[in-house]
C-alpha cells in the first residue's frame, strides 16, 4: 500500500509538471497570436489612415444624424467610402443636421471622420423671392456666392423635376464654400421635402407628378397676378372656374414668363407672342411654372375660394375688384376711369389751393418790406434836408450879418410837402420797379 501511494504520487507530481508546462505553453501562444493581431490591425490602420479622402465638394450638408443619413450625404458630396468607414461610423460620434467642412486633414482618414462632427463650416443666409426666375436666383446667387451661373443651371437641370418652380420662395442658409452642385441640391432638397409633405396631405399618398405640377402653374400666376394673401384663394377661383367653362384665362401674368419676366405687357406682346404662355390666344395652362411661388400661393391654388368670379381687374390702390360676368366688369372698368379722372380733378385743385397759399404768402411778405422800405426813404430825404440848411447857415461872418437881414428863413412847410411827394412817387412807383429792395 505504501508503495502504491509512493507512485500514485510520483505520478500526479508528473501530471502537475505537464499541467503546468502546458499552461505556460498556452499562454505564450496566446501572446503571440495577440500580438499579430495587434500589428496586423496596426498595419490595417495605418494603410486604411492612409488612403485618400476622394470628394467633389469642400462643403456637405447633413441632414440628419443617423447612420444611413450621413452616410448618404456624404456619397452626395462626393465621398467614396471604404469597408472600414462604415465600421467606424458605428462607434464614432456621428455628425447632426448642419453643413461641414469637407477637408483632407494631414493627420489622416480616421481623424477626419473621427473629427468630423465638430468641422461646422462658415453659413450664410439667401433669400428666394417668389416670383423670381431660376435665371435670376442663378444670377444672384453666382454673385453672392462667386459660383458660375452656367454649372448651377446644368445641375439644376440634372436634379430637377420641373424646368421652373421647384425651388420654394424661402430664406436659406448654406455654406459660404458650397459648391455648385451642392448648393443646387440642398436648395432642391429643401424644397422637395415641402413638395412632397404638401402633396401627400393635399392629394394623398399616390398623388401623381401632373398633380403637383399643376399646382405649381396656377400658384405661380397667382404670384404674377398678386402677392396680397388675402387675394390669392379668390384669384385662385377666378383660375379654377374659367378652366371649368373652357374659357381661355386671358391673363397678363402668364405672358410674365422668362425674359420677360419682370415686363410690362402691352397690347402688343397680347397680339405678337404665339407661345402657349399667351393665354389671351390658347385654353388652359402654360406649359410649366413661370417662377418660383410660396407655400400659401400653392394652398390657394388647391383650395380655392368658392365664388362665381370670372373677371378682375388691377385697381388705383393695388387691389382687385372681383365680377361674376362682363357687365359687371366692365362697369368697374368704367368706375376706375372715373375715379381716376375725379383723383386728377383733385390733384389739381390741391395744386391751385397750394399756389394760392403761396402767393398769399409773398403778398404777406411785400406788406412787411413796404414800410421798411417807406421809412428809409423818408429817413434819407430828411437827411438831405438837414445837409442843406447846414450848408446855408455856413458863410463868411462879415456877410453872413448883411444876409441875414435880407435873407428869407428855409420854409419847413415847403420841405415836408417836397417829403410828402417823394413819398408819394416812391409808392407809385412800387409795383414797376422792385429797385426799392436795395434800399436795404
Amino acid at each position: 500500500m505504501f508503495l502504491y501511494g509512493i507512485i500514485r504520487v510520483t505520478i500526479n507530481y508528473k501530471k502537475f509538471g505537464l499541467n503546468m508546462i502546458n499552461k505556460k505553453r498556452s499562454l505564450f501562444c496566446i501572446s503571440v497570436v495577440t500580438l499579430l493581431i495587434t500589428s496586423v490591425c496596426f498595419i490595417l490602420f495605418l494603410n486604411y489612415n492612409d488612403i485618400p479622402l476622394v470628394k467633389r465638394s469642400n462643403a456637405i450638408y447633413i441632414s440628419s444624424s443617423e447612420k444611413e443619413k450621413v452616410i448618404e450625404e456624404l456619397q452626395k458630396g462626393g465621398v467614396v467610402l471604404h469597408w472600414a468607414d462604415y465600421l467606424l461610423f458605428k462607434v464614432i460620434e456621428l455628425p447632426k443636421e448642419g453643413w461641414y467642412n469637407i477637408q483632407e486633414d494631414r493627420k489622416g482618414r480616421f481623424y477626419f471622420f473621427h473629427t468630423l462632427y465638430q468641422q461646422k463650416a462658415s453659413t450664410m443666409g439667401i433669400v428666394i423671392f417668389a416670383g423670381d426666375t431660376v435665371e435670376e436666383i442663378f444670377n444672384r446667387l453666382s454673385k453672392d456666392m462667386s459660383l458660375e451661373k452656367e454649372k448651377l443651371s446644368q445641375f439644376y437641370e440634372k436634379y430637377s423635376r420641373f424646368l421652373e418652380g421647384e425651388i420654394l420662395a424661402n430664406r436659406y442658409v448654406v455654406a459660404q464654400h458650397a459648391d455648385e452642385e451642392m448648393t443646387i441640391r440642398y436648395l432642391l432638397d429643401q424644397s422637395t421635402i415641402e413638395l412632397n409633405f404638401f402633396a401627400k396631405e393635399r392629394f394623398g399618398s399616390d398623388y401623381t407628378k401632373l398633380q403637383l405640377h399643376q399646382a405649381l402653374i396656377i400658384a405661380s400666376i397667382i404670384h404674377k397676378e398678386s402677392n396680397k394673401l388675402s387675394e390669392m384663394a379668390t384669384i385662385a377661383s377666378v383660375i379654377n372656374n374659367r378652366l371649368k367653362k373652357g374659357m381661355r384665362l386671358q391673363m397678363d401674368g402668364t405672358l410674365c414668363y422668362g425674359k420677360y419676366s419682370h415686363t410690362v405687357v402691352t397690347p402688343e406682346r397680347i397680339k405678337n407672342d404665339t407661345s402657349y404662355f399667351n393665354t389671351y390666344k390658347h385654353k388652359g395652362l402654360p406649359p410649366y411654372p413661370i417662377c418660383t411661388v410660396t407655400m400659401d400661393a400653392l394652398e390657394a391654388a388647391t383650395f380655392p375660394k368658392e365664388s362665381n368670379y370670372l373677371y378682375f381687374m388691377l385697381d388705383r390702390d393695388g387691389t382687385h375688384n372681383f365680377a361674376s360676368d362682363y357687365d359687371e366688369h366692365r362697369q368697374n372698368i368704367r368706375d376706375f376711369k372715373n375715379n381716376k379722372s375725379i383723383k386728377r380733378d383733385k390733384k389739381r385743385e390741391v395744386e391751385e389751393a397750394k399756389k394760392a397759399k403761396e402767393t398769399k404768402k409773398e403778398e404777406k411778405k411785400e406788406e412787411k418790406i413796404v414800410p421798411k422800405a417807406i421809412k428809409a426813404v423818408e429817413k434819407k430825404e430828411k437827411k438831405k434836408i438837414v445837409e442843406a440848411s447846414k450848408t446855408i447857415n455856413i458863410s463868411d461872418s462879415n456877410t453872413s450879418k448883411e444876409k441875414n437881414s435880407t435873407q428869407k428863413p428855409i420854409d419847413e412847410k415847403l420841405a415836408i410837402e417836397t417829403l410828402e411827394e417823394n413819398r408819394t412817387n416812391f409808392i407809385k412807383n412800387i409795383d414797376k420797379n422792385d429797385s426799392y429792395l436795395s434800399v436795404f
